[in-house]
C-alpha cells in the first residue's frame, strides 16, 4: 500500500538532481493532488495509483528539464543530459535517439580533430623546413598557407554544421517529448 508520504519522499528521490525551488514546486503540485483526492473522498492508496508510478513522472519531469535546459544553456554537455535522460524512458528511445546522436557526434568530433590536425600538419611543415629543410622556405610557406586556408574553411563549416546538429537533436527531443506526454495522458 502506497501513502501520500512514502509516493512524495520517492518521488522527491529520483528528483534530487533538480534545484530545489524547481523540485519543490513540481511536488507541491503532486501534493496538492493528494489533497484534492482526500477531499473527493479517495484513499491515499487510489490517489497514487491514479498518478501513476513515481519513477514514471520523474523520469518525465526530467527529460523536460533537460531538454529546457539544453535550449535555455547551449553546451553539449546539457544536451548528451537531455539525450540520456530520453534514453532512460524505454527502449525506443536507445534504438532511435541514442544511436544516432552517438554516430553523429562522433562524426562531429572526427571532423573536428580533422581541421585541427589540417592545421598542426601546416604548421608542422613550416617548422620541419626552418630546422631540417625538408622543403624551401618558399615550398614550406605556400603548403602552411594552404593548410591554414582549409583549416579555417573547415572551422566555419563545422561551426555551422554543428549548431545545425545541435538544434535538430534538440527539436527532436522536444518532439519526443511531446508524444511522450500524449501517450502518458
Amino acid at each position: 500500500m502506497r501513502t501520500r508520504d512514502s509516493y512524495m519522499m520517492e518521488l522527491d528521490h529520483l528528483l534530487r538532481v533538480i534545484p530545489e525551488p524547481q523540485r519543490k514546486e513540481w511536488l507541491y503540485d503532486y501534493y496538492l493532488h493528494f489533497e484534492q483526492a482526500a477531499q473527493n473522498g479517495q484513499s491515499e492508496e487510489e490517489a497514487a495509483r491514479e498518478l501513476g508510478d513515481p519513477r514514471s513522472i520523474a523520469s518525465e519531469l526530467l527529460l523536460g528539464y533537460r531538454v529546457d535546459q539544453a535550449e535555455t544553456n547551449n553546451s553539449f554537455g546539457k544536451l548528451s543530459r537531455a539525450v540520456f535522460a530520453t534514453v532512460s524512458l524505454g527502449l525506443f528511445n536507445i534504438i532511435f535517439i541514442l544511436g544516432p546522436y552517438l554516430a553523429l557526434a562522433a562524426i562531429l568530433l572526427a571532423l573536428w580533430a580533422t581541421a585541427v590536425a589540417i592545421g598542426v600538419a601546416g604548421i608542422g611543415i613550416v617548422f620541419e623546413s626552418l630546422w631540417n629543410g625538408t622543403f624551401s622556405m618558399a615550398q614550406a610557406l605556400a603548403v602552411g598557407l594552404i593548410s591554414s586556408s582549409i583549416t579555417i574553411l573547415l572551422i566555419v563549416g563545422l561551426k555551422s554544421l554543428t549548431t545545425s546538429f545541435y538544434k535538430m537533436t534538440l527539436k527532436y527531443l522536444k518532439f519526443n517529448t511531446r508524444i511522450l506526454r500524449g501517450n502518458s495522458k
